[in-house]
């Protein structure tokens, strides 16, 4: 009976710390701690791994300050745009669960971790990707027929 009780107790405490906040206010959490923070990695790196193929010093101060205004400029856009797809994709009680998940400890752990995640798994599977793109282009210059029936 204890069990039962702490299982009710802990499952209300979630549900009623959601209730005090309006949806827009959970998806805008949701997106600042979610999407812009890896975003915001996930360009910085782009960029920068684009730049050091060309020679440059990616890791000085100057490059660093070079970047953060087209990097900010890039998040404020798309700040504006993720609330409205976040309500598209997701229902209120799934959006009510991943802001109550993002509360917990170890949803923020696991939030922070996300732009590494994505970084060390492009790491992980870019040769496999490359190769299936050529694999893909080469089977569709092979059989051109393919390719006509694909074009619209």
């Amino acid at each position: 009976m204890k069990k039962l009780s702490l299982c009710i107790l802990l499952f209300s405490t979630l549900f009623i710390s959601s209730e005090d906040i309006s949806m827009d206010e959970m998806v805008d959490f949701i997106v600042k701690e979610q999407f812009l923070s890896q975003q915001e990695d996930t360009m910085t790196n782009a960029m920068g791994t684009m730049l050091q193929t060309i020679g440059m010093d990616i890791k000085s101060k100057a490059m660093s300050d070079f970047l953060k205004p087209f990097i900010k400029e890039y998040l404020l856009k798309i700040e504006k745009k993720m609330p409205d797809l976040y309500k598209d994709v997701y229902s209120y009680d799934e959006i009510t669960a991943l802001y109550n998940f993002m509360k917990t400890k170890e949803g923020k752990s696991i939030t922070n971790k996300q732009s590494l995640m994505v970084e060390k798994s492009m790491l992980l599977v870019g040769s496999d990707a490359q190769e299936l793109s050529q694999n893909v282009v080469a089977a569709l210059q092979e059989n051109p027929e393919i390719l006509q029936s694909l074009m619209k």
